[in-house]
């Protein structure tokens, strides 16, 4: 089975998904993007965010290839060079 990661951007940091998920395939992944975008929207702490043009999800598979990109408003993106954005620490698993 496929294994897929799920990374986003606000177009100046890169949060990125350390664990991945399987699943059966792309349309399975884009289903799956889909449902991450809209929850991140709907969690948003700061509801003063009304622009997400540079917000963006990018899916990668196990060898770091991306697959798609997929804006927050919900269409797809054209998969561009990599640019310089300053990755986001994760925080230490609690043991």
């Amino acid at each position: 089975m496929p294994h897929y990661f799920f990374h986003f951007t606000d177009g100046q940091r890169v949060f990125n998904d350390g664990d991945g998920q399987h699943l059966s395939g792309l349309r399975a992944a884009r289903a799956h993007a889909t449902r991450q975008v809209r929850d991140l929207k709907a969690a948003m702490c700061d509801h003063h965010i009304q622009d997400f043009a540079g917000w963006s999800m990018t899916v990668a598979d196990r060898l770091g290839r991306t697959v798609f990109v997929l804006g927050f408003d919900l269409k797809p993106r054209a998969v561009l060079p990599p640019r310089t954005l300053r990755p986001v620490a994760r925080p230490a698993p609690h043991r």
